[in-house]
């Protein structure tokens, strides 16, 4: 009887206010972190950014889809990374796409999805339209003002 109480009541409540106190230790602390480097006028560093060439540079469109019926589930962008080096921006960009990989892969795994992607290295900007353009035809808009992760109108594909 006292054993159930005590496992029914008393571990929860302490978990409970375990958890809290760690909570605001952590919160407490980076508050204090933050508080000093304000003071003492560390500000965060400038990046220096290369020049990025459109025309050497594509993004590399990974599509996902599902290996049932091979419907396009969603679709990313790998944009070049801007502060790698002027001599390795190409390495830089491909590990950047298997790490992207690495996780759409663990994400489907954990899930359950069955899924196999397509990788397009050979996008080309269509200047007219101001969109990428997959070699299927399908196109991304790219500018800012445009819904994020929403393709252009030009080649639409139902997912649903």
């Amino acid at each position: 009887m006292l054993r159930g109480v005590y496992h029914d009541r008393v571990v929860p409540a302490w978990q409970t206010f375990a958890c809290a106190v760690g909570a605001f230790l952590e919160e407490a602390a980076f508050r204090l972190v933050l508080a000093f480097c304000v003071i003492i006028g560390r500000m965060p560093r400038q990046v220096e950014r290369r020049w990025w060439n459109r025309a050497v540079e594509t993004p590399i469109l990974i599509d996902v889809l599902d290996w049932t019926d091979d419907r396009r589930i969603f679709s990313v962008l790998v944009w070049p990374s801007l502060e790698s080096s002027a001599q390795e921006p190409t390495y830089d960009h491909r590990e950047r796409v298997r790490v992207v990989l690495g996780a759409i892969s663990r994400g489907a795994a954990d899930m359950a999805w069955s899924t196999r992607f397509e990788t397009d290295y050979g996008l080309r900007w269509d200047h007219e339209r101001q969109v990428w353009t997959a070699s299927d035809g399908f196109a991304y808009d790219s500018s800012e003002s445009s819904q994020a992760g929403v393709p252009a109108e030009a080649g639409t594909h139902d997912a649903a």
